[in-house]
């Protein structure tokens, strides 16, 4: 680009060149035919050896300019190509280096080999002398002890047979074996169940432990709501049903004691619901979420809103008679 720049620069400086010698051209011209006119032979020759002069150094320029640019242009080639190859020769580099890096892998693999297949080699051919030399063995006993051999040839039948015999014994002893081992497993998963009984038995202890530790401090503040609102919490997390039934009647006393006590009132419509009771589980989850936006918590606000909201989708309008019967029920065991 600068080359190119520059070649457009000369070309402007230059430009009165071919000015002049446009002119100097005109004058020939005009001097031939005052020469001619004049018959004067000088005043032809003076414009047309200027004209002869100029164009000479023009065309000179000219010559000059063309092959600046030619040079230009084979230098920025070059460049190119000295670029073009210097990419190359690096992408070649580095597929050198990764074919080195194989064949140092592979060769390492094949001296390997290499070393395996020799050992083997020996070893075969160990194996091949110790037969040539049990067969010579054999061969000379064949014809020096031809009775010993009859007689070690009994005494192998009597040991193949007890040594299927002992085959036969293995095969008892491994399935007795996994027998026991199948009885070992069982034995495992009952120690597993009775490990976690145990746990299930320590939890139930922990929270009638903490039920019992509520209870004390209710006997000593009976008017404080928020002891009747944990033990039922914790009385709630019991899987009896009738654990179940104390934990509302806790939050019942709850709420008797503090008309306000919106959590109380959450989870006594959480249980209402449990037990099918879904018109009172409706009226207490509204009555909490109308305290917990009193009080500011939108989230326990919302919270409360879509459940009961989803249980009163799944209730009809008018209830059954066994349904009157159980709210009756409720009404006057929780006032």
């Amino acid at each position: 680009m600068q080359a190119s720049n520059h070649m457009q620069g000369e070309a402007n400086s230059s430009h009165w060149l071919d000015i002049v010698e446009s002119t100097t051209v005109v004058a020939a011209i005009g001097g031939s035919i005052a020469a001619a006119v004049l018959q004067e032979i000088a005043l032809a020759s003076i414009p047309l050896a200027l004209t002869a002069t100029l164009n000479l150094a023009n065309r000179r320029r000219q010559l000059g300019a063309i092959q600046e640019q030619q040079r230009l242009e084979m230098s920025h080639l070059v460049r190119r190509s000295q670029d073009d190859l210097q990419l190359e020769l690096k992408q070649t580099h580095e597929g050198i280096q990764e074919i080195q890096s194989q064949v140092e892998h592979l060769t390492k693999q094949d001296g390997q080999s290499l070393q395996a297949i020799a050992t083997l080699t020996t070893q075969a051919g160990e194996l091949e002398s110790a037969i040539t030399t049990l067969k010579q063995t054999q061969d000379q006993n064949q014809v020096v002890f031809k009775e010993q051999t009859q007689t070690s040839q009994t005494q192998v039948d009597e040991l193949s047979a007890q040594m299927a015999d002992l085959k036969n014994a293995i095969t008892y002893l491994q399935s007795s074996a996994s027998d026991l081992g199948s009885q070992v497993e069982a034995q495992q998963n009952n120690s597993q169940h009775l490990a976690a009984q145990t746990e299930g038995v320590e939890e139930l202890v922990d929270i009638l432990r903490e039920i019992d530790m509520i209870t004390q401090s209710i006997s000593a503040n009976p008017n404080l709501p928020e002891n009747f609102y944990q033990r039922g919490l914790i009385r709630k997390r019991l899987q009896r049903l009738e654990d179940q039934r104390i934990a509302m009647e806790d939050f019942s006393q709850a709420i008797n004691l503090n008309s306000t006590f919106a959590n109380a009132y959450f989870e006594r419509g959480l249980l209402k619901s449990d037990f099918g009771h879904k018109q009172h589980a409706v009226d207490d989850l509204r009555t909490a979420a109308k305290f917990y936006f009193d009080q500011g918590d939108l989230t326990q606000y919302e919270k409360s809103r879509t459940i009961s909201q989803e249980i009163h989708d799944l209730i009809s309008d008018d209830p059954s008679p066994e349904e009157e019967t159980e709210q009756y029920l409720l009404e006057n065991l929780f006032g």
